[in-house]
């Protein structure tokens, strides 16, 4: 897998799974607002960006189980459950890898979307570690 494919998949599970949850959303961008969360410094900490990639790899892993299975239903209203089901399967997969919270998450997948040098270094320690290079 590329970086900009991981990094977009990555952002896209990021919104994914955070879109039907606006209220909540709203509240932790609030709450990074006053906490001045920043994604580059965050990932300067070698064990976020780890933390981070491990991350990535399970909402990708959950996105990519539940994609097939959307696509393939006609009925909108399940279409839509399923989709809920994917998004809190994102978040949970978030929650569960050790060294990151939500909030860090975003932050860097934000970081990283917006800053080439941050983008280029996630790559090479994704490519590093789960590409054998």
């Amino acid at each position: 897998m590329s970086l900009k494919k991981f990094l977009a998949s990555t952002a896209l599970a990021a919104t994914m799974a955070t879109a039907p949850v606006m209220v909540p959303m709203a509240m932790a961008q609030d709450q990074m607002a006053q906490d001045q969360i920043d994604g580059a410094a965050i990932a300067a900490e070698s064990d976020m960006v780890d933390a981070f990639i491990e991350a990535a790899l399970a909402v990708n892993e959950v996105r990519e189980g539940y994609m097939a299975q959307i696509e393939a239903e006609a009925d909108q209203n399940a279409q839509m459950e399923m989709l809920e089901a994917a998004d809190a399967a994102m978040l949970q997969a978030v929650e569960e890898t050790p060294g990151i919270t939500l909030d860090e998450y975003i932050a860097i997948a934000n970081a990283a979307a917006e800053d080439p040098e941050l983008a280029a270094e996630i790559d090479a320690r994704f490519t590093e570690a789960h590409m054998g290079g």
